[in-house]
């Protein structure tokens, strides 16, 4: 998959919240900062019937 500039790409070091509201899930990553402290950087939000497919995805690329 190629980076398009129309494309953000974000890097997260990891997960700092994960709610469910309404059927949608919330994802909000974040990234240490400078001092070290996990500061918020983005959030997903997807619906809760897509979260399986996408797991299953991630799960394919950690075979690799």
């Amino acid at each position: 998959m190629s980076n398009s500039s129309e494309v953000p790409a974000i890097l997260a070091d990891g997960v700092n919240a994960l709610a469910v509201h309404n059927g949608i899930v919330r994802v909000q990553f974040m990234r240490l900062g400078i001092d070290g402290k996990p500061q918020p950087v983005v959030e997903l939000q997807l619906p809760a019937s897509a979260v399986k497919s996408i797991i299953d995805a991630l799960r394919k690329v950690g075979q690799t």
